[in-house]
């Protein structure tokens, strides 16, 4: 049953409640989860104003405002800063709009009982399909084959729902070819990265009536990264269409996106070698390269943001947020930020690989002699309490113990460190 939107308060769920919620909507509960559909128990960020009581309704939208779900309170509780709520679910729709499943391949994401394909061997995969599951998948005579899509927030990085549905597609139509019942259908389902990913793979199989999981089994990481990374030979026992849906999530590593993050305190002359790597990229000319350099910036993508530990973190994010972007497209990125907090960092290096490669540049200039360049005076005016949180001198800078290079600009000249990030460069194939 669906509902319009309520008058209430609209909230927007983080993607693995977001991706519960809709699990719940097609009757499907996720592992640990207290109650069972069409009642749900998420965590949600608080609406403004009183906590919400029973009989309350919730809508629940997607990140683009979206309506997804309508969810009237049982029970609420406050802890930690989060929402606690246990109540029913309807789907939610907007006025005078379609009830049609969102994201691509809309046909394709089917309820269980719409799907008729029973008794069938139920490949759950989030990645594209090896041709040691598809014949694993075919060993029992006659069988179906129930080829399931899982589109949802990734612990692991990998191809996106849509490819990975293309691939299968291409599979299904071979199974027919050979005479075999075959259907693709796509499911929200996030990925934990533990042993709950087992669990509600047998759940989603068992909605679908699937009686045989057969569980998809890509390449070991190490294989897979050396022929991802050209190192290797493709895999000959892989279904052509398989292959092609990993190579285009992952180019060769010259055509592949790339974010240089250089990292720094004011003055150790960041920016001045992001800036020459930038413009050597540019004469070599193989690669379209962006220069997102801190001050810039804040003019620009951070403006009315201040230098707070929240406003800073949220300047880095938002510079990782438009570099993941440019990689997830091919670019290539370079970004000189200070990045004071390795959380932070993570969180963009997070962002970038699951479209592209990550580089972290340290420029490891010691604070006396950063102090002793402050052409800005920023350093003085710190010292003598006129700028708060100034990092280095009242806030921290949290060295990366991660970085992939680390430059010290004390005794080394701009031109040297410059080279030093293009043989990096050179020497991992990306140029």
């Amino acid at each position: 049953m669906a509902a319009e939107p309520t008058p209430g308060p609209a909230l927007t769920p983080d993607p693995i409640t977001l991706s519960t919620l809709e699990l719940a909507l097609l009757g499907i509960a996720v592992p640990g989860a207290a109650a069972q559909p069409p009642t749900v128990a998420v965590d949600l960020d608080p609406p403004h104003g009183k906590k919400p009581g029973p009989g309350a309704e919730l809508t629940l939208t997607d990140p683009e405002g979206a309506p997804v779900a309508v969810v009237t309170v049982e029970s609420a509780a406050t802890r930690k800063r989060r929402l606690s709520v246990t109540g029913s679910v309807r789907r939610a729709v907007a006025p005078a709009a379609d009830d049609e499943p969102r994201g691509p391949y809309p046909e394709l994401r089917r309820a269980p009982g719409d799907v008729e394909l029973a008794n069938a061997a139920a490949v759950i995969t989030r990645d594209p399909i090896d041709q040691r599951t598809l014949e694993a998948a075919t060993t029992k005579a006659g069988q179906p084959v129930l080829l399931i899509v899982l589109d949802g927030p990734r612990v692991v990085p990998g191809p996106d729902a849509a490819t990975v549905t293309a691939a299968s597609l291409t599979l299904r139509d071979r199974l027919r070819r050979d005479g075999r019942k075959a259907e693709v259908v796509v499911v929200p389902a996030p990925q934990y990265g533990d042993e709950r990913d087992d669990d509600l793979a047998e759940r989603i199989a068992a909605a679908y009536g699937g009686t045989r999981v057969v569980p998809a089994t890509p390449p070991s990481a190490d294989a897979l990264a050396q022929w991802l990374d050209g190192t290797a030979a493709e895999p000959a026992d892989w279904p052509s269409a398989s292959r092609h849906a990993w190579r285009r999530w992952r180019p060769l590593p010259h055509e592949r996106g790339l974010v240089l993050l250089f990292t720094g305190l004011s003055g150790s002359g960041k920016s001045t070698v992001a800036r020459a790597v930038t413009d050597r990229i540019a004469e070599i000319g193989t690669r379209t390269v962006t220069l997102l350099d801190g001050d810039v910036v804040r003019g620009h993508l951070s403006a009315g943001l201040g230098f707070s530990k929240e406003d800073r973190d949220r300047n880095v994010e938002r510079i990782g947020f438009v570099a993941a972007e440019i990689a997830k497209h091919g670019g290539l990125a370079v970004c000189a930020p200070i990045a004071p907090f390795a959380a932070t960092r993570a969180r963009v290096r997070a962002m970038v690989e699951a479209h592209g490669d990550f580089l972290l540049i340290h420029v490891a200039t010691p604070l006396a002699e950063c102090e002793r360049r402050d052409r800005k005076g920023l350093y003085a005016k710190a010292r003598a309490g006129e700028i708060a949180e100034f990092t280095g001198i009242s806030s921290p800078y949290e060295a990366p113990d991660d970085a992939d290079l680390v430059l010290d600009t004390t005794s080394l000249t701009i031109t040297a460190a410059r080279d030093s990030v293009i043989t990096l460069l050179d020497q991992g194939g990306r140029l």
